[in-house]
């Protein structure tokens, strides 16, 4: 059923995953220029987009976006949820590492003096991943009921 606790999990995977795609992750101010990093480009306060390296982690937080949903609706398939959980923890992992990778290519490839600041962007794959493991969690504990000998 889809009112179980699991998908509330996996639901606030996926709102999280719409969040990312829509907030800046990381933000530093040069004497001349602001650095806006968002989850699809690095925007430069002149208007220009640096799109090739920094769109991988929007990729990543679509494909996330759509195996959460996807393992919300086949809520039936227990062992099937468990395995599309641990794959969606695997890439939310991942792209913990690919966005402190970006973040560190933009901040050598420009030369920025000062520090950068981290806006709530960069905590949203961690909530989705404390999410993620409440989920399995619970998805376990499901499994567990259902194949006792007694009834529920």
């Amino acid at each position: 059923m889809i009112q179980r606790i699991q998908s509330l999990y996996l639901g606030v995977v996926c709102m999280a995953m719409v969040a990312f795609l829509k907030v800046s992750v990381w933000v530093k101010v040069d004497w001349d220029h602001a650095y806006t990093m968002k989850s699809y480009a690095l925007i430069v306060s002149t208007g220009q987009h640096i799109i090739f390296p920094y769109a991988a982690s929007a990729l990543l937080a679509c494909c996330l976006l759509v195996t959460a949903a996807y393992t919300i609706i086949r809520h039936d398939n227990r062992k099937l949820q468990l395995r599309l959980v641990a794959g969606i923890g695997r890439i939310l992992v991942l792209l913990l590492l690919l966005i402190f990778m970006l973040i560190k290519k933009a901040d050598a490839a420009y030369l920025l003096g000062g520090c950068g600041s981290y806006p709530i962007g960069i905590v949203l794959p961690i909530i989705a991943l404390i999410a993620t493991l409440f989920a399995r969690y619970h998805i376990k504990k499901d499994e567990q009921l259902v194949n006792e000998d007694r009834l529920r």
